[in-house]
């Protein structure tokens, strides 16, 4: 059995984690704080094992930098992962930039959770109630499947936006879908020739399907083996005369 924190909690400004870190503590959590001000920003030497419910603050400096917040997930959250992401900020709107990132990199997760700071006065908000439901919600998610599929996009049309799936990695089998426009409302260019990345989420009663841009260069998983290469000449090929 692993030994260590199970939460983890990434701000600049440590007494605006107090009181969730204080609540856990009741409860015999164990906690561990990270100071992401700029002129600390010591990272863990490795990932967290143990860690599983994560808070993060967002703004370390005067601008975002989301890939500042991704690189404290990554530091922290081991790859593979299941883990609660809270939002722990004054500007939660901005969480969709992260997220892109985190799936990029392969650290989605679980679940998403944003908590505004100025909807809570920090200094008297008893926050038990708002961790044990957190905690509730968490111990009683329900067993739930998400599938990861590349795909390319073939065509574009009124109709929708046609795309090569890949359905299987072990054997690779291929499929031509058809994907409602909306579902591909966060991609800024939708056009043939660029590859995406499809998460199906499955769990009983309920099925979701999100569609992101895959940055990398994905042409290798869609090479069509050819099966007569070679066989030129061969002479089941010649033509009879």
């Amino acid at each position: 059995m692993l030994l260590g924190p199970q939460v983890a909690f990434v701000d600049d400004i440590k007494r605006e984690i107090t009181p969730l870190e204080n609540v856990l503590k009741d409860r015999h959590t164990g906690t561990v704080f990270f100071d992401a001000s700029t002129d600390k920003n010591r990272f863990p030497e490795k990932p967290l094992e143990t860690v599983k419910l994560l808070f993060l603050d967002l703004y370390y400096k005067p601008t975002f930098d989301a890939e500042l917040s991704a690189q404290w997930v990554q530091s922290i959250i081991p790859p593979h992962s299941d883990y609660t992401l809270v939002i722990w900020s004054k500007d939660t709107h901005q969480q969709e930039e992260l997220l892109t990132i985190l799936d990029y990199i392969e650290l989605t997760p679980t679940r998403v959770e944003a908590w505004q700071k100025t909807d809570f006065d920090l200094e008297n908000h008893n926050f038990s109630k708002n961790i044990d439901d957190l905690i509730t919600t968490i111990s009683g998610e329900p067993y739930y499947v998400e599938d990861i599929l590349f795909g390319e996009i073939i065509n574009v049309t009124d109709e929708g936006v046609f795309i090569n799936c890949r359905l299987n990695d072990e054997k690779p089998t291929f499929q031509l879908r058809k994907f409602d426009k909306k579902l591909l409302g966060n991609i800024e260019k939708v056009e043939a020739g660029i590859f995406v990345r499809i998460h199906i989420n499955s769990k009983p009663g309920a099925r979701r399907m999100d569609v992101f841009e895959e940055k990398k260069d994905r042409s290798d998983l869609f090479e069509q083996p050819d099966f007569f290469k070679g066989l030129d000449g061969n002479a089941f090929f010649i033509e009879s005369k």
